[in-house]
């Protein structure tokens, strides 16, 4: 997964191949409270939280503040759903269709 931030005038990009299990609990939290962004309610301590999520999902590698100033405005909420999708995706991927595990190597 990946971010790519404006920081200093140029193009970072970030990028996290790991997610723990705790995270993938910390995502089901945040989807939760996702429910606000799609009635079009969206407050400052929310999107705090979902940002600080963002942050602790890619282990530090840019600050609240870098986030909040190097991504635009108009792709910060897609940027935090796509984040939530890729993990839950990851995660679920591990079991087949019928919920049962895949078989290493399939």
């Amino acid at each position: 997964m990946q971010i790519t931030l404006r920081i200093n005038g140029k193009e970072k990009t970030f990028t996290q191949d790991f997610i723990s299990g705790r995270m993938f609990r910390r995502t089901l939290e945040i989807a939760k409270k996702f429910q606000q962004f799609q009635d079009g309610q969206i407050d400052v301590e929310t999107l705090d939280i979902a940002v600080d999520y963002v942050v602790d999902l890619f282990d530090g590698q840019f600050t609240r503040d870098e986030f909040y100033d190097g991504i635009e405005a108009g792709r910060l909420i897609k940027t935090i759903v796509d984040c939530v999708n890729e993990v839950v995706n990851q995660a679920t991927s591990a079991i087949g269709a019928d919920g049962t595990p895949k078989k290493q190597g399939a």
